[in-house]
C-alpha cells in the first residue's frame, strides 16, 4: 500500500510505505496525482518500484517451494545456477527468521482469504 502527504494544494509532497503520521492517507496506485508526481520525482518512482520487487521475490520464493512441495516441478530441473540462488536465499532467509519473525509473507492478524 502507498500512503501520500498533500501540501496545502492537496498535491503529494511525499509518499511512503507506511503512514509516519496521521496527515498519510493510502491512496490508490492509479492515482493521477501519484502519476504526476512520479513523474515529477524519478528516483521515488525507482524506490518504489525497488520495494515492490523484493516483495514479489518474496512472493516468487514461495511459489517455488509449494511448486517444489506438491512435486509439481523438481528442485533439480532448475538450471545449476539457479539452484545455488535459491539455496543462499533460502539460508538467508533461515537466517533471517533465527533473529527475528519479520521475514513472513503474512503478518500477524493476514488471513489467506
Amino acid at each position: 500500500m502507498i500512503y501520500v502527504l498533500r501540501d496545502e494544494n492537496n498535491e503529494i509532497s511525499a509518499i511512503s510505505e507506511k503512514p509516519l503520521s496521521e496527515q498519510w492517507h493510502s491512496i490508490d496506485t492509479e492515482d493521477e496525482g501519484l502519476k504526476q508526481f512520479l513523474k515529477r520525482n524519478p528516483d521515488a518512482g525507482n524506490q518504489l518500484m525497488e520495494t515492490s520487487d523484493i516483495e514479489f521475490i518474496r512472493v516468487l520464493e514461495d511459489v517455488i517451494d509449494l511448486l517444489i512441495d506438491k512435486e509439481v516441478i523438481q528442485f533439480t530441473e532448475f538450471p545449476d545456477a539457479v539452484q545455488r540462488k535459491l539455496l543462499n536465499r533460502r539460508r538467508y532467509r533461515e537466517s533471517l527468521r533465527s533473529q527475528s519473525d519479520a521475514t513472513q509473507l503474512l503478518e500477524n492478524g493476514d488471513t489467506i482469504f
